[in-house]
């Protein structure tokens, strides 16, 4: 199964669950870039930069070198810097950033109608090609939209 090909789409139910997740964090996001100083907008800024970065280096080494990686335990390794980000700055920079990453990741993921990892469909923009990662929320959705259809 080739990741190059292979692109898993989300139907309805995952990209309104997707899409209004998004809207909810940027709503929780929203206020406090507008509470803080130009500094710390980029210092937040940086920290969703600093994901990208990370996340485009997993999806390189992911599509180069692991096209058959386990998607569950790939699902749970996409999401181990998003997590680690937020909760060493919890309730401070990194966290805001780690969100706002996030919010941006279900968003692009529902507008595009990517299923799968939404963390992944930021690089996935970049690059054209999609992993075959699974998410652990919304991959069961998906799954069982594609089964009701």
């Amino acid at each position: 199964m080739s990741s190059k090909n292979v692109r898993s789409k989300a139907l309805t139910i995952g990209r309104i669950l997707r899409f209004a997740l998004g809207v909810f964090f940027v709503t929780e996001v929203w206020p406090v870039y507008m509470d803080v100083t130009a500094e710390g907008v980029l210092i937040r800024l940086g920290w969703a930069l600093a994901l990208l970065l990370i996340y485009l280096l997993l999806h390189h080494f992911i599509l180069k070198f692991a096209p058959k990686f386990n998607s569950i335990i790939g699902a749970i390794l996409a999401f181990g810097p998003l997590l680690a980000v937020f909760f060493v700055g919890y309730g401070g920079p990194a966290a805001t950033g780690a969100l706002t990453y996030l919010a941006a990741a279900l968003l692009i993921a529902a507008i595009r109608g990517d299923g799968g990892c939404e963390v992944m469909s930021v690089p996935a923009l970049f690059t054209g090609k999609h992993t075959h990662l699974a998410c652990l929320l919304f991959s069961p959705i998906d799954w069982c939209e594609s089964k009701f259809k």
